[in-house]
């Protein structure tokens, strides 16, 4: 039953515009950051020419506008040891890790509960489908897809980063960094199957993931409470491999992973409890 559930999901994720909205969504952050940097660098230097060119008092002014924008990227690299390469990187990889979850949220939100609420689910014990069949394919489908193109869209950043600033990154960076989004990204997902299979109402699941995501690292941070939890993978891959804490890392993915197995346990259990109505069109708890 799982496994025929399985390649349900992997047929509607694949055919529908759920897997091509988020592959557009994940490689449209990746490339945005790199090239955004390097063309306001790109941009200073024409500035400055053109500067020059006209001369004059103008040219004051056209190159203390250029000097601003530079002064400006200049502060921004030396938050990320004085590499635009970095600073692409790791701008792209946190973007993807915060706005890239919320477009990824609503894109699978028909996925995460909404066709119990369209009435295209029901869950009949004489059919032979169990709610193991239902829950379990989704959390096996939708978070390691999820985890997976997020550690290919932090490799594409990576390298989009090297190959305009001339190789300034280290691989084992580029790994280490990608691997900590795609972590956090496969915990996220699995969180937001447990909210929106358990209430059946997707949309308000995203608002309730989303700003939870931001409001609890704020919390745990108050709390002194900055490691050994999934969102410390939004801090840890802000740093480099070499200067990252290995144990902080580990117990940090061990906890995320069994986090997202908890929530699936949940998810199954709140569903097994749940009585599915098809003939008035909601989901009734």
């Amino acid at each position: 039953m799982i496994k025929a559930g399985i390649k349900k999901e992997l047929m509607l994720f694949t055919r529908g515009f759920k897997l091509l909205g988020v592959i557009i969504t994940i490689v449209a952050i990746s490339l945005l950051y790199p090239f955004t940097y390097k063309s306001m660098e790109l941009m200073a230097n024409q500035i400055s020419d053109m500067g020059q060119q006209m001369g004059g008092e103008t040219q004051g002014q056209i190159e203390n506008s250029a000097s601003s924008i530079n002064n400006m990227l200049g502060s921004i690299s030396e938050m990320y040891g004085g590499s635009m390469a970095a600073v692409g990187f790791k701008t792209g990889v946190s973007s993807l890790t915060s706005t890239g979850s919320l477009v990824i949220m609503l894109l699978l939100m028909s996925a995460a509960g909404g066709e119990q609420k369209k009435r295209s689910v029901i869950i009949p014990t004489c059919a032979g489908l169990s709610p193991s069949g239902y829950v379990m394919p989704k959390f096996i489908v939708y978070p390691l897809a999820i985890g997976i193109m997020s550690f290919i869209g932090g490799m594409i950043t990576g390298g989009i980063s090297n190959l305009i600033y001339n190789n300034e990154l280290i691989i084992s960076n580029i790994v280490f960094s990608s691997v900590c989004g795609a972590i956090y990204m496969f915990f996220i997902t699995a969180v937001y199957f447990l909210a929106g299979l358990s209430t059946g109402r997707p949309g308000i699941s995203v608002i309730i993931v989303y700003a939870g995501s931001t409001v609890v690292p704020l919390i745990l941070q108050a709390l002194d409470i900055d490691k050994y939890n999934p969102f410390t993978m939004q801090t840890l891959l802000m740093s480099s491999y070499s200067e990252a804490d290995m144990n902080n890392f580990i117990l940090s993915t061990v906890v995320s992973v069994v986090l997202s197995v908890i929530s699936c346990l949940l998810t199954l259990m709140i569903t097994t409890l749940r009585k599915i109505d098809n003939s008035v069109g909601e989901a009734n708890l």
